[in-house]
């Protein structure tokens, strides 16, 4: 990590929806990120978070470059006086690096150099990280005038003026100051909602055909409406009337994935639905969705999950059960 920042809580262990590795260019990222922006669920979200507690919550795209942030990168107004000018804070640019470097696979909270928390949480899809939810800008205690002559050698080193030194002390001290324990529950919050998008993004990856040609459509229509049967790729190339191997190339080419690997990323995303049922014998779940054997499932789960359908069920009831205050 860059010299002057530290780790101040540990990775979160929000494990994000997990799929086999689907090779997307950056335009596929930047579109998929651009839809969630977009997307009802993310601005209703937003909306209220920011409301409920005060911090704002960002969707940054995962192959941002500098110079491609949003101009809302830096909402705590501390931070946006730091990068006005023509260009960035070079410790806060760093610290944002740092961040995303270490978030890649799961949520990870740091302090920067002036002694601000920020929280980054990634949204994966196809085994890739496509976006970053993130939040804070905000101190865990009062800042003391030690804290910002420390703070201002800092910048006096990196060429800062006294006088535009001097400009940051009013919003350096009226920063929002969140405790530790609070914060981390606006964390879990948010880890949860980055599961749901990740599930959204899932769905987009697989369920949208609106440039696949017409025999791949027939094709998913045909594997969804028989999931729980055996699948095989002779009678699917027969119900779409072409050859196997006509299939094979076409398929693969309109969805990046092999004819078994949708089948069992579609069974794996039936499952984790009836997994939420309460009662739901795994067993159940596992003939359910088209697996021959408990085995073969819980290989598959663990393969596109990265857990066990045990171990996903628990994890999903403690999200979603509040906890005492």
């Amino acid at each position: 990590m860059h010299k002057g920042h530290r780790d101040d809580v540990a990775e979160t262990n929000f494990v994000s929806i997990s799929n086999p590795v689907i090779v997307m260019s950056n335009q596929n990222k930047t579109s998929l990120h651009h839809r969630l922006l977009n997307s009802d669920l993310f601005q209703v979200y937003r909306q209220a978070f920011e409301s409920a507690t005060g911090l704002p919550l960002l969707l940054k795209s995962a192959d941002q470059t500098v110079d491609e942030a949003p101009e809302d990168t830096f909402r705590n107004l501390f931070c946006q006086e730091l990068n006005s000018g023509r260009k960035p804070c070079q410790h806060c640019l760093n610290a944002d690096q740092c961040l995303t470097a270490r978030s890649e696979q799961q949520a990870h909270t740091t302090s920067c150099f002036a002694g601000l928390k920020e929280t980054a949480i990634p949204v994966r899809a196809g085994g890739q990280t496509v976006a970053f939810l993130s939040t804070g800008q905000v101190f865990e205690s009062e800042p003391t005038e030690k804290d910002f002559s420390k703070l201002a050698e800092a910048l006096r080193e990196s060429g800062f003026s006294e006088h535009r030194i001097e400009k940051l002390r009013d919003s350096f001290f009226a920063t929002q100051v969140v405790p530790s324990d609070r914060y981390q529950g606006m964390v879990t919050l948010i880890g949860v909602f980055a599961l749901q998008l990740s599930e959204s993004l899932n769905r987009l990856m697989i369920e949208d055909s609106n440039s696949e040609p017409p025999v791949v459509i027939s094709a998913k229509q045909y594997i969804n409406a028989n999931l729980e049967d055996r699948i095989t790729l002779d009678d699917v190339a027969a119900h779409v009337c072409v050859s196997p191997y006509y299939f094979c190339k076409i398929f693969k080419q309109a969805t990046g994935m092999t004819l078994t690997e949708y089948v069992n990323r579609r069974r794996i995303e039936r499952a984790k639905r009836k997994l939420l049922i309460p009662h739901a014998r795994v067993t159940e779940v596992a003939y359910d969705v088209g697996y021959q054997s408990l085995s073969q499932f819980n290989r598959s789960f663990l393969k596109y999950v990265g857990m066990s359908p045990t171990q996903f069920r628990e994890r999903s009831v403690m999200q979603e059960t509040p906890q005492a205050a």
